[in-house]
């Protein structure tokens, strides 16, 4: 008798709790990866702060010929060069991403993100003064993110022009 019960009950709570928790978590990771691909649009400006999202072996792809970099700390140096240019040529230009059509796929501990995303340049008055004009760089991204323990790291991305 005592077991017949414990199946009646036990059972349907065992598998409540299983769905209660197992959907928590769910969203938690979602919510991590979502926080991941907003840091990453936000430091755009800032790749010291953008290289530390990254895992150590993402591998980078870019460009229209593609150029495919699979040593990031390599990678991460080469545009951290471009950044230090920038900001020499126009220190007080402006250089900021937006992101549109923003899709998130999830695989346990793997997501994925595909987005366009603008970057746009706006030169300050004396960048102006030198010739330089507002420019927004149209492009189509792809992240891949991946839980290593407890973080979520940008393990590959992929960036190509928007035409």
């Amino acid at each position: 008798m005592f077991k017949k019960y414990s199946e009646k009950v036990f059972l349907p709570l065992l598998f409540s709790f299983a769905l209660l928790f197992g959907s928590a978590a769910i969203a938690d990771d979602r919510e991590e990866v979502m926080a991941l691909l907003d840091a990453y649009i936000e430091t755009e400006g800032d790749l010291s702060a953008q290289g530390q999202l990254m895992s150590e072996d993402r591998i980078f792809i870019i460009g229209a010929p593609a150029m495919r970099q699979t040593d990031n700390a390599a990678n991460m140096k080469m545009q951290l060069r471009g950044e230090a240019r920038r900001k020499t040529l126009d220190p007080d230009g402006l250089y900021m991403a937006t992101v549109e059509d923003q899709i998130v796929r999830m695989y346990g501990d793997a997501a994925v993100a595909s987005f366009r995303r603008n970057l746009n340049w706006r030169p300050s008055a004396d960048g102006v003064r030198n010739g330089q004009s507002n420019n927004t760089a149209r492009q189509l991204v792809t992240v891949v993110m991946a839980k290593t323990g407890r973080d979520w790291k940008i393990v590959h991305t992929h960036i190509s022009p928007a035409g």
